[in-house]
């Protein structure tokens, strides 16, 4: 079955952020509000099969709970102050091929205006993607309509949208699937080389 689904979350941008981390869409089950498992947290990157947070609090020392409590979505909320970033995902809604969570299953696709997002939040400079699949999506908010000077070794660049340059990164995806093709080690080292930066 085939289903329109919107977005549940609100941005969260703390006021000391210089940092957005940028993704999709949550799985099918938090959009809808219905099904979360008992180790899944209600919050961006909640799902109990995503790597995300463990790298992330892995890399900066921060024990977090995985769990269906308010405490777990303020463990990461705090996490995020302490790291100066912000989080939300470009996707506003879409629909899903038989309710799958991969981007490759998403069409019909509405996008946040990134363009006014952003220019509510000039202290931003710095965009991390969870994906790669993040590039064209931002590629169409783009003042140049591409990204600038991108070494594909290392996944970094610049990107310009509102006459401000961004500088970006891009994470090697939390998701189980694409987690596959990527060696423990090689995963945890990307996250500890840029969530360990000062």
């Amino acid at each position: 079955m085939n289903e329109y689904t919107s977005h549940p979350y609100e941005e969260y941008i703390p006021e000391n952020a210089t940092k957005l981390i940028l993704g999709t869409i949550p799985p099918y089950r938090f959009c809808i509000r219905q099904g979360l498992h008992a180790d899944d947290v209600d919050f961006y990157y909640g799902s109990r099969d995503n790597s995300f947070w463990e790298l992330v609090s892995s890399a900066v020392h921060r024990k977090l709970h995985y769990e269906n409590t308010q405490e777990a979505i303020d463990e990461r909320k705090r996490l995020l102050n302490f790291m100066h970033m912000g989080i939300v995902d470009i996707i506003a809604g879409c629909t899903r091929q038989d309710g799958k969570a991969d981007d490759a299953s998403l069409f019909n696709i509405e996008h946040r205006d990134l363009k006014t997002f952003l220019s509510k939040y000039p202290q931003i400079d710095t965009l991390i993607y969870t994906s790669k699949n993040l590039v064209p999506m931002v590629n169409h908010f783009a003042d140049k309509g591409y990204h600038e000077r991108w070494d594909s070794k290392k996944k970094n660049g610049f990107v310009q949208i509102n006459g401000k340059t961004y500088r970006v990164y891009i994470l090697y995806s939390p998701s189980p699937n694409a987690l596959r093709g990527v060696e423990e080690v090689t995963r945890k080292t990307q996250y500890i080389e840029f969530f360990g930066m000062k």
